[in-house]
């Protein structure tokens, strides 16, 4: 393997797992060390420390885009399976738009978006994932503002239009209400 293709290799590799952790409470670890400072009762604090690790490891999902950095927490391993497909979906869709539009594919590459075990320790997975969920509400939110003040702008001009209408004027418009609602959407013709 060439240097080039190593350095690449490196750069759009997925990263390794996360090293397993396991919590413990803090008066636990206390009376564990508590314990292990005085003559011979390690016996108590082993059987926990190995009942503690016998528990199900706790299995958290993310989904790695090629290139280095494009990894995702996921709530589990469907969600993370769902919403590689999605990517990969959206980067389909897209092509075909391309070629839709006349325009080239020929360096167009398939998304390649693999499920992976998360690289991270559970608590950063989680506040990456909540960071995250933040962001996309934001998003959403402001969405839905913009969308309820065109709903508002579109209310308005139909409002006025039915107005005219009712008023007998139907035939003669209002140059005025009329450049209002084409500012908030193209002319179509109605159809029930």
């Amino acid at each position: 393997m060439s240097e080039i293709e190593r350095i690449i290799e490196a750069m759009t590799a997925a990263p390794d797992p996360a090293a397993e952790v396991v919590t413990l409470e803090r008066a636990t670890v206390e009376q564990i060390l508590s314990e292990m400072e005085e003559k011979d009762p390690l016996r108590a604090a082993v059987v926990y420390l190995r009942r503690v690790l016998a528990e199900p490891k706790v299995e958290l999902w993310a989904i790695h885009s090629v290139g280095p950095g494009e990894q995702y927490p996921c709530l589990n391993k469907n969600d993370a399976e769902r919403r590689a497909q999605e990517l990969r979906n959206m980067g389909e869709r897209m092509k075909q738009e391309r070629i839709a539009r006349g325009e080239s594919v020929e360096h167009w590459h398939d998304w390649v978006t693999n499920v992976i075990p998360s690289p991270w320790e559970p608590a950063e997975h989680f506040e990456i994932m909540a960071e995250e969920w933040r962001d996309d509400a934001d998003h959403v939110r402001q969405s839905v503002l913009q969308l309820q003040s065109e709903n508002e702008s579109l209310r308005k001009a139909l409002a006025g239009m039915l107005f005219a209408f009712d008023d007998g004027v139907g035939l003669a418009w209002s140059a005025d209400l009329l450049d209002y609602a084409r500012k908030q959407c193209a002319a179509e013709e109605f159809k029930p």
